[in-house]
């Protein structure tokens, strides 16, 4: 098989072509339990439809990972370090297993693809085993969800406030005062892996990875981005109306000329 023929067969497994058939016939659409046969049948389809990206042995290593990002961040995910970005959970704690079947079910944007075509059974195999690739799943308490709470209209006024306490938070250091991730403090960071990442363009909310619902936005404050340098700013809003407040004024960026 010629280089060129291998590079283009690799990125078909490993990104999928953007969708990945359903792997059995089976609809149901009844979580299964976390059985020894449900986590094999997920190793299964984890090595059809994930192995490309995320490694033989599921630490983010696959033959995809160096062509989709190179030296810069983000990496397909290491599922074996137990760091997960996209949670409803606080900032170090494990994700609910509804966050990983949701990541699973949506994707990410510009990075993984939604994996929709899979059936309910098989996406929960495999986020099973998946989760057995990390001890810090079966260790401790079960994490918490943080409340989400109901979003405020978007006015003038909140617009406003929104945009104060983004100065006042500083989020213009990493993302620019214009909201395009072109702050004094964009080129300095680094993830956990060491890999240099870019802050988030706000102006481009259909891009943002951990959905761009208000609820998505306002979940990203509050439990931050583990493994990234974005913190999470639960203990920091006295008043929970502001962080309201900087979802509309961030969703209003996009909207400005």
């Amino acid at each position: 098989m010629s280089k060129h023929r291998w590079i283009v067969w690799v990125l078909a497994l490993g990104l999928g072509l953007g969708a990945v058939p359903a792997l059995a016939a089976d609809h149901d659409t009844v979580r299964p339990a976390a059985t020894k046969e449900n986590i094999q049948a997920g190793k299964r389809i984890y090595m059809r439809a994930c192995m490309g990206c995320h490694g033989l042995k599921g630490m983010g290593e696959g033959p995809v990972a160096y062509f989709q990002a190179r030296d810069l961040a983000p990496r397909p995910r290491d599922f074996t370090s137990g760091v997960y970005k996209f949670r409803v959970t606080a900032t170090g704690e494990m994700p609910l297993d509804e966050d990983l079947f949701r990541t699973v079910t949506k994707g990410i944007p510009g990075f993984m693809p939604p994996f929709g075509s899979l059936t309910v059974r098989e996406r929960w195999q495999v986020i099973y085993y998946i989760k057995s690739l990390a001890q810090e799943f079966w260790e401790g308490e079960p994490p918490q969800e943080i409340p989400v709470g109901t979003p405020i209209p978007s006015t003038s006024i909140s617009i406003q406030r929104g945009e104060q306490v983004y100065k006042e938070l500083k989020c213009w250091e990493c993302h620019g005062f214009s909201g395009q991730g072109d702050g004094p403090a964009a080129g300095e960071q680094k993830d956990d892996w060491g890999f240099r990442i870019l802050p988030a363009d706000l102006t481009k909310p259909d891009s943002f990875k951990n959905g761009h619902r208000k609820e998505d936005i306002y979940r990203t404050f509050m439990t931050g981005l583990n493994g990234t340098p974005m913190p999470s700013y639960q203990d920091t809003f006295e008043n929970l109306e502001d962080a309201w407040h900087l979802v509309n004024f961030i969703l209003s960026l996009s909207a400005r000329e």
